[in-house]
């Protein structure tokens, strides 16, 4: 686009005949220039957008067509300028000719009596006068009003006018007709330009042609100038309309700057305020361009103080994220270290440990605070690059296990059922065997689905429990005659394997213990919803924990007698 615009102004400036191109160039020229003001905007907001020391102002960067640009409105200034020069010089000149000839022609009108001499000298100055350019505008139509009026003059009272007075006044008459004619033509131009240069045409042609016969001279003026009176009031109807159009407009823009300048009122302090308040003043200056022309006298004055007020917002913004910017140095920094954690812990395999540092580092990630829009996504990504290399390969290693354990279902499932059917016999110790031996196939199978653990192993102690209950033995008084037989045969053997033994039963229940302890920590954190059931839960084990101390404490003083039996 600007290259097309370049290029039309180049060629434009080729043609010697200024007046013929200024509107062309000066359109071309305005249309350059708006495509400078949203590169500018464009500039401006990328440089926003992107990271700058404290005392770095923006610059605006032109492109090399602004510059080739610049050289071509020089160009074309200058030579309006001495355009509007001569055309000047050339107009004072012919109004000291035209001056001059109107005197000559009050002369010929007022001293010349002979009649060949004077129709002589008043078509030299005719000549004279008609190959003479424009006046002044001021001057116009002074000048030119009274050339006529002493050409009428000299017609009527001159003579020679009697001796050629009908044959001038029947071809004046007919040029006249054919001037109403086209007068007549003017109300079907639908062009109101075209239109009002035409009749503008038509009446400079009727004062050149001179006198008709005067029996049919008015009628015909009034009606040539009725006519051309429908398009010049048609004329100022529209520029009276346009006129009244730029009020309207000036209206509007005051509106627009009472709006910004109201905002500028406004105490904005963070972020979320501040792009909304820059939305409104964007919507604010979408809204002025959509708005008309306001007229020469005010638009210029109108849009310096729109302008002036968008400029004291964008600075105070300016001042905001510059402090924010300091601030935001502080997170950056906080953050890389924040990425460096997590990069050095994304490859570790203990999932539970690294999933809790992991969720750590997620919420330092929040308390750190923004940093630069610019800089905050490329961390950000960087964080969440390690984040997913870690909890993409615990979700792929939990998949394969999922299969596993849903496996593992199905195996405890089968043996819940034939638990549940088996019988108890008259021989308790091949029962105790087999219920021994259910036991072992389902530790054996391995861990199924939490979501079906509790319910799956409910199910198998009820069952088990009641196999045992059929058999009148207490589940620790089962366990610890079951643990007589391993006394026997520890006791068969070193002394030390006792001693060996014991210590692994003390260290079981220090165990315990510890376990016990650390689940009573954890009741007291548990509140708030849901938090009930798993305080019950939490009591169930402490339970089986200690029912479990007491089993061994139980098997403890069986080693004990054995390891003294006279004691």
């Amino acid at each position: 686009m600007r290259s097309e615009l370049l290029q039309r102004i180049q060629t434009l400036l080729q043609n010697e005949d200024l007046e013929a191109i200024r509107k062309d160039v000066r359109t071309d020229i305005d249309s350059f220039r708006s495509l400078i003001q949203e590169d500018f905007r464009a500039q401006r907001e990328a440089w926003e957008k992107e990271e700058h020391e404290d005392d770095e102002k923006f610059q605006f960067q032109p492109s090399p067509e602004e510059l080739q640009f610049n050289e071509l409105v020089d160009q074309f200034k200058t030579r309006e300028k001495s355009w509007r020069q001569r055309i000047a010089e050339e107009q004072r000149a012919n109004l000291e000719v035209k001056t001059g000839l109107i005197e000559a022609l009050r002369s010929i009108i007022q001293e010349e009596e002979n009649i060949g001499a004077a129709f002589a000298r008043f078509n030299e100055v005719r000549e004279k006068w008609e190959a003479t350019g424009d006046v002044p505008g001021d001057r116009y139509k002074e000048t030119h009003d009274e050339y006529h009026r002493l050409r009428d003059e000299f017609f009527y009272n001159i003579n020679i006018y009697k001796q050629l007075q009908e044959h001038d006044l029947q071809k004046n008459l007919k040029l006249k007709e054919g001037l109403i004619e086209q007068a007549k033509t003017l109300a079907t131009m639908e062009d109101l330009k075209e239109r009002e240069t035409l009749a503008r045409g038509l009446q400079k042609q009727w004062f050149d042609i001179g006198p008709s016969p005067r029996e049919t001279f008015q009628e015909l003026a009034d009606t040539f100038f009725g006519l051309t009176r429908e398009t010049f009031d048609a004329v100022k109807e529209y520029y009276d309309g346009v006129r009244a159009q730029f009020e309207v407009h000036k209206g509007e823009k005051e509106a627009l700057i009472s709006a910004l300048t109201e905002l500028l009122t406004e105490d904005i302090n963070d972020h979320k305020a501040w792009q909304s308040a820059t939305g409104k003043v964007i919507d604010l200056q979408a809204k002025w361009k959509a708005t008309g022309f306001a007229g020469k006298e005010h638009n210029e004055a109108l849009w310096s103080q729109f302008r002036e007020a968008a400029d004291v917002f964008f600075e105070r913004k300016q001042v905001f994220y510059d402090r924010v910017k300091a601030s935001s140095k502080v997170a950056k920094e906080k953050k890389i270290k924040l990425i460096e954690q997590a990069e050095g812990i994304q490859n570790s395999t203990d999932w539970k440990a690294t999933s809790d540092a992991m969720i750590r580092l997620q919420k330092e990630w929040k308390a750190a605070g923004p940093c630069a829009p610019g800089d905050e996504h490329r961390l950000w990504k960087k964080f969440r690059e390690a984040q997913d290399v870690f909890f993409k390969a615990k979700k792929a290693q939990f998949a394969d296990r999922g299969k596993e354990e849903k496996a593992n279902l199905a195996l405890k499932m089968a043996l819940l059922e034939k638990i549940e059917a088996f019988t108890i016999s008259d021989n308790r110790n091949v029962d105790l065997d087999t219920l021994k031996g259910f036991s072992t196939e389902w530790r054996e199978i391995g861990f199924i689905p939490r979501k079906n653990l509790d319910s799956v192993m409910e199910r198998f102690r009820t069952a088990m429990d009641k196999h045992y209950d059929a058999l009148s033995a207490a589940r620790s008084e089962r366990s610890v005659q079951t643990y007589g037989k391993r006394i026997e045969k520890l006791a068969s053997g070193d002394s030390r394997d006792l001693r060996r033994e014991q210590s692994i039963l003390r260290d079981k229940i220090s165990r315990l213990q510890q376990r016990i302890t650390s689940t009573e920590e954890n009741m007291e954190r548990f509140t708030g919803k849901g938090a009930e059931s798993i305080r019950e839960q939490a009591a169930k084990t402490i339970k089986n924990y200690r029912r479990e101390i007491d089993e061994i404490k139980a098997k403890l003083k069986m080693l004990r007698e054995a390891a003294n039996p006279e004691s």
